[in-house]
């Protein structure tokens, strides 16, 4: 997967395909509404290339920091996950710039010239531009107005309720991993590649309080860490401080712990 930044290509300094289909979004934890979304895309191929189109970080860490309750994924997994959808270009965008004070219709209108974007497909949700000005039915007259098409999606329903980020990192912080798990299509899994680890007698520990990520209800967690070349099952302890616990490998293991992903909640 080809990785581009809006500022590059609207600078000049890079370039695209001259024919994509785009969706775009934050798509924190890539679940399984958003990938409804990436599988439309992906099925416009070859004719387009499946481009993507998202945040290097989340945008309400800018806009309601005081609403953000962490995030499901780091920004390689996201990248990982895109790209393993079937996406060939990613364009990243730094939300904290001047990028948070454009219009809606010219953030659709510069993808439709700059971007190559003649196809576009968005949840029915979807809402861009500053002030969150544009809908998906105004990007879809603003793309038809432009010679190029968009599909509105309807969003993924489990439990009779809209899969969405918000309501995964609901039930994460509620100790539901088995709903985050069926609306995700894979469990909640930390990236611990940039977290120092700590060790204490046979204990690998590591505090979640303060990273940034969504943390799951305290509790006794089945769960799998996950190593270059290998995984083992362990039961992992989250303290109500943050603290998060499970048991170091009797034998030597293959090299250290990449991801820990969450089981079901038994204690």
């Amino acid at each position: 997967m080809r990785i581009s930044t809006w500022e590059a290509v609207t600078g000049g300094s890079e370039t695209m395909p001259e024919r994509t289909a785009v969706t775009i979004g934050v798509f924190d934890g890539l679940h399984v509404g958003h990938r409804a979304l990436v599988a439309k895309v992906v099925a416009k191929a070859p004719e387009l290339v499946p481009m993507a189109v998202t945040f290097k970080d989340n945008p309400k860490k800018v806009t309601s920091p005081h609403r953000n309750s962490g995030s499901l994924f780091s920004l390689d997994q996201k990248l990982a996950a895109l790209e393993e959808a079937g996406i060939k270009q990613c364009v990243l965008i730094d939300f904290s710039g001047n990028f948070s004070k454009l219009a809606g219709s010219e953030f659709v209108s510069i993808l439709i010239r700059s971007f190559g974007v003649r196809s576009f497909v968005v949840g029915s949700d979807f809402k861009c531009g500053h002030r969150l000005s544009t809908d998906a039915t105004g990007l879809k007259v603003i793309a038809q107005s432009l010679d190029a098409e968009a599909e509105i999606v309807e969003p993924v329903t489990i439990e009779g309720e809209a899969v969405s980020s918000s309501r995964i990192r609901s039930a994460i912080a509620d100790g539901r991993t088995d709903l985050a798990l069926a609306m995700l299509g894979r469990p909640y899994t930390l990236d611990l590649r940039s977290i120092e680890l700590g060790y204490d007698g046979a204990l690998t520990a590591v505090c979640l309080r303060g990273r940034g990520l969504v943390e799951p209800a305290p509790g006794i967690y089945e769960a799998t860490v996950i190593c270059r070349t290998g995984r083992r099952n362990v039961q992992a302890t989250l303290r109500v401080d943050g603290l998060l616990q499970w048991p170091q490998a009797e034998r030597a293991f293959d090299g250290e712990p990449a991801f820990l992903a969450f089981g079901p909640k038994i204690a």
